[in-house]
């Protein structure tokens, strides 16, 4: 299927009108998603693995497919390409189709870039920092496609997490890559002339939580996350001048 024979506006009203009885394969066929899948991982790929972003633009954690969250979000500042998002990671949640559907996605996943940094001062990513990491620059020398490595560099940025009760480096308990604390956060932040890190990866009680006085936010955009906690989406906003704001 061509892109010309994809009505995405067509399927986009079909899922923002549907009702929770049902099931979004009757409105959108597996064919058409793997279509939609193959044309986003052409236009990942050929983005650079750091984006160089500039403001205004909103900015998502984690949305763990509750797609009525985030047509709230759209719904009060409006849709692509009127408004700009940048989306931190954690698209998706658990799952129940097919297994080629998801080494599709799987695929297209490898292909994103990697983090973002916001007219120079914001730096943006899904998780956190790394030992390995100095310089911001040093992410452009990764290549994709790539899968997500055991450690280093790419595992940490998608993986680590920050902790107040350390200042520098310690084990994570999730089992993979760090968690870092407060000195390792004005170390960078200096080091990078950056004023704020935005990261996702975490829920948090109000849907953003800071860090490191303020050199530091996590944003979690899925309210009552999988029904388990009772918490709040949140969402940054950040202005022309880089003025931010969030949206609960």
């Amino acid at each position: 299927m061509f892109q010309k024979e994809l009505d995405i506006g067509s399927i986009i009203k079909k899922l923002r009108n549907k009702t929770s009885k049902v099931h979004p394969l009757k409105l959108i066929t597996e064919i058409q998603i793997n279509t939609l899948v193959g044309l986003a991982r052409n236009i990942f790929i050929n983005q650079p693995i750091l984006l160089e972003l500039v403001p205004p633009i909103n900015v998502c954690g984690d949305i763990h497919s509750q797609f009525n969250d985030l047509v709230r979000y759209f719904d009060k500042y409006d849709e692509p390409p009127k408004t700009n998002y940048l989306f931190l990671g954690d698209f998706i949640g658990i799952t129940h189709y097919s297994e080629n559907l998801w080494l599709r996605f799987s695929d297209c996943f490898n292909c994103l870039p990697l983090a973002a940094l916001i007219d120079e001062k914001i730096f943006c990513v899904h998780g956190g920092l790394s030992p390995e990491l100095t310089v911001i620059e040093q992410i452009k020398q990764i290549r994709r496609p790539t899968e997500i490595p055991e450690s280093g560099i790419l595992c940490d940025l998608l993986w680590s997490d920050p902790c107040e009760e350390i200042s520098e480096w310690g084990p994570n308990d999730r089992g993979v890559s760090y968690v870092f604390g407060s000195k390792v956060v004005e170390r960078f932040n200096d080091r990078n002339e950056i004023d704020l890190i935005v990261r996702a990866h975490q829920v948090v009680q109000d849907g953003f939580k800071f860090f490191s006085n303020k050199r530091m936010v996590t944003v979690f955009s899925a309210p009552n996350y999988c029904d388990q906690f009772d918490n709040a989406g949140a969402m940054m906003i950040v202005e022309e001048d880089l003025t931010c704001s969030f949206f609960v």
